[in-house]
């Protein structure tokens, strides 16, 4: 008897040393992605979880993707010439006339700065070989400074940017650069330098 009364008392303190665990309940799945993080050309970003990060490309500092089948594109990198130039080249990409000054622009705040506000619709034909078609949309936003031109843009099935259009300028508006920031330029359009973005 009393070795069973030993084991019994030997038995209630373990059995406080096991802690029941935290119910976490998982309510929805995403393909991993960056969040809150600086990107090549020192910017620090505050992407939505739905735009996956991909590897940067010649033209494209900080590139994303996202919609049904990766099919809208958001990507952000510098340019060469005016605001009004460059706005007018993405006007160009969908067969549109072009503005002929920057108040043809709405404006969003980027980094401190006014940033023109481009939007366009219908048939997409970015050049180079790149993927367009019927059907697009493009929201861009384009910050001069005195030093540089930055170009931030999304393109991709028409509805699905216009659902996204409130995303992309709150992740315009979230941007921050840290000091010594280099962002590669772009090199401008000629006859012999086919357009690139």
């Amino acid at each position: 008897m009393r070795h069973f009364v030993l084991l019994a008392a030997c038995a209630v303190p373990s059995s406080g040393c096991h802690e029941s665990k935290p119910v976490v309940e998982v309510t929805e799945t995403r393909r991993l992605t960056l969040y809150d993080q600086e990107r090549l050309g020192n910017i620090v970003d505050q992407p939505p979880l739905d735009w996956r990060l991909i590897p940067p490309t010649r033209f494209r500092n900080i590139n994303f993707v996202s919609g049904p089948d990766d099919s809208v594109e958001i990507f952000l990198g510098n340019s060469s010439g005016t605001a009004l130039e460059n706005a007018n080249r993405w006007l160009r990409q969908f067969g549109l006339n072009p503005a002929e000054s920057d108040q043809d622009f709405g404006t969003i705040e980027v980094l401190g700065r006014e940033a023109l506000l481009v939007e366009a619709e219908g048939t997409y034909n970015p050049g180079m070989g790149a993927q367009g078609g019927e059907g697009y949309g493009l929201v861009g936003a384009i910050r001069a400074s005195a030093s540089q031109l930055m170009t931030i843009k999304m393109v991709g099935p028409a509805e699905v940017v216009a659902a996204k259009k409130s995303d992309f300028i709150d992740y315009c508006q979230s941007l921050k650069q840290t000091e010594g920031a280099i962002i590669q330029q772009e090199t401008p359009q000629t006859p012999n330098n086919p357009e690139i973005e």
